[in-house]
């Protein structure tokens, strides 16, 4: 018999509001990915969604739904998941103890080098035409890094994108005792094998993906793929978000900022995480199982 828990804590945010979990019902099946912002959520979408519909012809960004964030009428949300009748995917930035949880669901979350976090953040707020002038991860890589590292966790200001609150979620996700349902993965880990990668999520989808599947889905998810089809992969694409929607998916790599901060900048960071996680909590973060 399938048994859930709603959730423990109620999050806010500049777009986060978990009380909009109330007006979810949820479906035995429903997949949800749960990665901190820039994290490779748009990846996972993409090959969960695919792997849930068992074919590459689909627009995951149109299908996946964002419950908790007010970007959209919850009205509206509830009304396209109820009208979708295949497997679901829901997409969340909240930590999980802000969301509910169902032994029937699948879970996901994937975690990415906390720096490069703040240089994809960075791309991400030049790109969008709403980012305040002046913000501080605009300015210099020293300053940006700086401010990254001083913000503090807030429930109440969850989408202050910093690194106490990236570490909250990963704590969260991470803690004893770990639930079956939940997979967590390394973006670093996802780039050195990207096909591995897709057999993985099948795994833990319990979804048969015969290896034509596997190969269509490598294809289709693709860093050169999806940025050549951005206004199809890109979230928002078509409402005049994005500045470009292909620098949406300005490129894909790891430890990209080396060389372009201090060393006196690297040794604040290590300093900060060192306070706020274990070393092997640290290690895996910021390389993930191959890194």
């Amino acid at each position: 018999m399938a048994y859930t828990h709603p959730k423990r804590r109620t999050y806010k945010g500049s777009i986060t509001n978990t009380d909009r979990w109330q007006q979810f019902r949820n479906r035995p099946g429903d997949v949800f990915i749960c990665t901190p912002p820039k994290c490779g959520t748009t990846w996972t979408i993409t090959i969960a969604t695919m792997l849930a519909m068992g074919r590459t012809d689909v627009a995951p960004q149109e299908l996946s739904q964002w419950v908790d964030a007010e970007v959209v009428p919850i009205d509206d949300v509830t009304a396209a998941l109820a009208g979708q009748n295949h497997r679901r995917c829901i997409k969340t930035h909240t930590p999980f103890d802000g969301i509910p949880w169902y032994s029937d669901a699948a879970y996901i979350a994937v975690y990415r080098h906390p720096i490069d976090v703040l240089f994809s953040l960075r791309k991400h707020m030049s790109n969008a035409h709403d980012t305040p002038p002046g913000h501080p991860y605009l300015g210099a890589a020293d300053d940006s890094l700086q401010s990254y590292v001083s913000g503090m966790a807030d429930h109440d200001d969850i989408d202050a994108d910093n690194l106490a609150n990236l570490v909250a979620h990963y704590q969260s996700y991470t803690a004893s005792p770990r639930p079956d349902n939940l997979l967590i993965l390394h973006y670093g880990d996802m780039l050195a094998d990207p096909r591995g990668t897709i057999q993985n999520i099948a795994r833990h989808l319990g979804v048969d993906a015969q290896p034509a599947l596997i190969d269509a889905i490598e294809d289709a998810s693709s860093f050169g793929n999806m940025k050549f089809q951005a206004d199809r992969f890109a979230p928002f694409a078509d409402a005049g978000y994005w500045r470009d929607p292909k620098t949406f998916f300005d490129s894909a790599g790891t430890r990209k900022w080396a060389g372009k901060v201090s060393d006196a900048a690297i040794s604040q960071y290590s300093a900060r995480i060192a306070q706020l996680l274990e070393p092997t909590d640290v290690a895996w973060l910021e390389g993930g199982d191959t890194g």
